[in-house]
């Protein structure tokens, strides 16, 4: 991408999007990649087969602030949202679960999606590569979050957070509230030490199909199309307020063509995680009617028990498994 940058080369564009299209085709739900840190050959079921035969899912820390740069630069380039969706699936799926960083270096270095995974600490590493890139990654936040052109602003990841800059002369604030994705309503509130018109550009995720926008109370008529931005070029001043709605839907996704019975529940962008002892026997309809318990965990209704799901960010020490067999 610095090729690209710097010298226009189409050619290594066109290797990073490959890059990107290549680890896309054998990534886990949670948009980790590269069982035992090896890429696989294409449309091989190695990816399938690791679920029961390693924990070494994903090289977390490292995994992600690779991924984070190269989405970040292509989305720079080429404004396609599916790159920030991309990003997205895998901060909440894996980086923001991590472990934190010990003082003597272990760092979380795998993440396990194991039938029977566990968090765990590397105990045959001190310093290790990921080490030094799970700070990285938390740095990156602030740079991944939003992008600015002449037209205006890019909103990207939906994090409360507060952006200042000059549009035109004029000093702009947009702060962002939210407690997405465990919220679906994300507000925006613009502060101009005079009136500017701009343009504010939203990241509709891929999965969004029923998302809308309200400007100062009053619905936006036209819909947001799922899988792109969603611009709001307008005269901005003090007091303009937009509400972002994205309501959370659910699905679920194999971990390949070759095994459609092996299902990850995803809702919005968050995997969720089955807390429990042994595979459970569950079916389809079984998994799309999960209840939301409270803010921040779910429930399935099986044949034996109830079973807890819970996002990443959510699990602890308990055993989990990202991947159930359906009937």
């Amino acid at each position: 991408m610095q090729a690209y940058l710097t010298l226009g080369s189409e050619k290594h564009l066109r290797a990073a999007r490959n890059a990107f299209e290549m680890l896309s085709q054998q990534s886990f739900a949670t948009g980790g990649w590269g069982p035992d840190e090896m890429l696989r050959a294409p449309d091989s079921p190695d990816v399938a087969v690791s679920l029961s035969e390693s924990h070494s899912s994903f090289e977390t820390p490292c995994g992600s602030y690779a991924h984070f740069k190269l989405t970040r630069y292509l989305l720079r380039v080429t404004h396609d949202s599916r790159y920030g969706d991309s990003m997205e699936r895998v901060m909440y799926n894996t980086v923001l679960g991590a472990k934190p960083l010990k003082a003597d270096g272990r760092t979380f270095y795998y993440s396990d999606y194991n039938f029977k995974g566990r968090k765990v600490y590397s105990d045959t590493q001190h310093w290790a590569c990921c080490s030094g890139t799970l700070p990285q990654v938390a740095a990156d936040y602030r740079i991944n979050t939003y992008f600015r052109d002449s037209s205006g602003v890019w909103v990207n990841l939906y994090i409360p957070s507060t952006l200042r800059w000059k549009q035109d002369g004029a000093r702009v604030v947009l702060t962002q509230k939210s407690l997405y994705p465990f919220d679906e309503v994300v507000t925006f509130e613009v502060a101009a030490s005079q009136i500017r018109e701009f343009a504010i550009n939203f990241r509709i995720p891929a999965w969004a199909t029923t998302a809308s926008i309200s400007v100062n109370g009053r619905r936006i008529q036209a819909p947001p199309v799922p899988g792109s931005f969603w611009t709001l070029h307008r005269p901005w001043s003090t007091g303009d307020r937009v509400e972002l709605e994205l309501p959370m839907t659910r699905r679920l996704e194999a971990v390949d063509p070759r095994h459609p019975q092996t299902v990850a529940l995803v809702l919005g962008p968050l995997v969720l995680f089955a807390v429990a002892d042994t595979q459970p026997v569950l079916t389809r309809a079984d998994l799309l009617a999960a209840n939301r318990v409270d803010q921040r965990s779910w429930q399935v209704k099986s044949a034996s028990a109830p079973i807890k799901m819970l996002p990443f960010t959510e699990i602890g020490d308990e055993q989990y498994t990202t991947y159930l067999r359906i009937t």
